[in-house]
């Protein structure tokens, strides 16, 4: 029995340098979740073009209250005549007027500033104005939801690392196992059959290690893809469940093996009202409904100032060099400008109706969004408490698993049980470290879910 516990503990200082040492390069900086999440906002192409359509609706609304300050034009028209200027001659006939000219110049500067436009400007400006409150919220939706990617690659890689640990773990038990059954073989002892068995349970932990690496390299190219930089970049991680299985901490005795009872998930109806409206108060997306349903209203109210009186005051400045009109040269004026759509067929007026449609169903959206942010609020919260209630099964489940693993080394070496037994019970172990990791992790990355549903992460 004392070999058996110098393997256990062989079998426990692997799974722990494994799943840590691993991870922490020697004086090395560890990377942790807040870092990569600086990283990823400030170089995700997504978010970048998200800020960018920010800044185009900004533009927008530059342009819109710019509309109301004095526009100046010019014209320059060069004036060819294909009939000489006449005058009556004698006997009445035509005859060419002298210094009769062919060609002449007409130049004209004006400014134009809109007095009154019905209300079209002031609509613009209130509509680009909402879109661009709508596409700020659009950006923090972008942001909110690359942080939860990044958080669920970053769980992904830590879990995967676990994996391979648990995986490289297996191997050595089941090759502590194979060496065994090969000794009691030569000594007569036990049959070839167990240790041609014992030999096929490693060779499948080793494809089961290979894949466990597979897994890992995807995990990293997934969560170094978010971070814009190389695929196959591997740099320490902060864990953020450092804490260990009870078999990995030195946890023996009855207190260790005892399973937690599985009562049912009771859900706290005040705690999820309480997220629920702190999700509604907070949710970017159903800002961003709101500030579309103003925007296509305002639209609506611009094309009906379409058909109202546009009213202008215009100075110009015109200047003409024809020798035959009676003034020349520069020539000031001033004046109102009245432009007024008397009757247009109904088309602004539908038109108008039509982009209130939209609008209304946009607010048909949002109330739909509400319920189903409620929705979510109640499924994440659900399913946080289920991974939380998992842990400690989990852990119980592990110590069970390494006690039963013990006690089967123990009696096949004394020739009282089978190697079947002890393959299971190797199997069982490593299963249960999965369950474990598995529940562990499912945790963290539903408390982030639940976090992303409330809309603060």
């Amino acid at each position: 029995m004392r070999i058996d516990r110098r393997k256990n503990l062989g079998l426990v200082m692997t799974l722990t340098l494994a799943s840590f040492l691993a991870w922490i390069a020697p004086g090395a900086q560890a990377e942790d979740l807040a870092e990569a999440w600086a990283i990823a906002l400030r170089t995700n192409p997504q978010l970048t073009a998200s800020r960018q359509m920010t800044a185009a609706a900004g533009f927008d609304v530059s342009s819109a209250r710019r509309a109301r300050l004095p526009q100046i034009q010019t014209l320059n028209l060069e004036t060819f005549l294909t009939n000489p200027i006449s005058v009556a001659g004698l006997g009445g006939q035509p005859r060419p007027a002298r210094n009769g000219q062919e060609a002449f110049t007409i130049s004209a500067v004006a400014a134009m500033v809109p007095i009154y436009t019905g209300g079209r400007i002031r609509s613009t400006i209130e509509g680009n104005s909402a879109q661009f409150g709508a596409a700020r919220a659009d950006e923090v939706v972008t942001a909110l939801d690359l942080k939860l990617d990044v958080a669920r690659a970053y769980v992904e890689v830590l879990r995967a690392g676990r994996g391979v640990a648990v995986a490289r773990s297996h191997v050595t038990s089941l090759t502590a196992q194979a060496r065994d059954v090969s000794n009691l073989v030569k000594q007569g002892r036990s049959i070839r059959n167990d240790l041609l068995a014992a030999r096929v349970a490693r060779a499948n932990a080793q494809q089961r290690e290979i894949q466990a690496s597979n897994r890992l390299s995807l995990a990293w190219a997934g969560y170094n893809r978010y971070l814009c930089r190389p695929m196959e970049t591997v740099v320490p991680l902060v864990d953020l469940a450092p804490e260990l299985p009870p078999s990995l901490q030195g946890e023996r005795g009855t207190d260790a093996l005892l399973v937690p009872d599985a009562n049912p998930i009771v859900p706290d109806e005040t705690e999820i009202e309480t997220l629920s409206t702190l999700a509604l108060r907070n949710r970017p997306e159903l800002a961003s409904l709101s500030a579309q349903a103003r925007a296509q209203q305002a639209e609506a109210a611009t094309e009906r100032a379409k058909t109202r009186p546009q009213v202008s005051f215009v100075v110009a400045n015109i200047y003409q060099n024809a020798r035959f009109l009676p003034t020349e040269a520069d020539t000031g004026t001033a004046g109102f400008l009245l432009n007024w759509t008397l009757f247009d067929g109904g088309r602004a007026r539908r038109h108008a109706l039509a982009i209130e449609q939209r609008a209304a169903a946009q607010v048909s959206r949002r109330n739909d969004l509400a319920t189903a942010i409620r929705l979510q609020v109640r499924s994440a919260w659900l399913t946080c408490r289920e991974s939380q209630r998992r842990i400690p099964v989990a852990r119980a489940a592990i110590a069970q698993a390494e006690e039963n693993l013990r006690v089967a080394r123990g009696r096949y070496l004394q020739q009282r049980g089978t190697n079947t037994e002890v393959l299971d019970a190797e199997s069982a172990r490593v299963q249960s470290y999965d369950n474990y990791f598995n529940a562990l992790y499912d945790a963290i990355v539903a408390g982030f879910e639940l976090r992303r549903a409330v809309g603060d992460i």
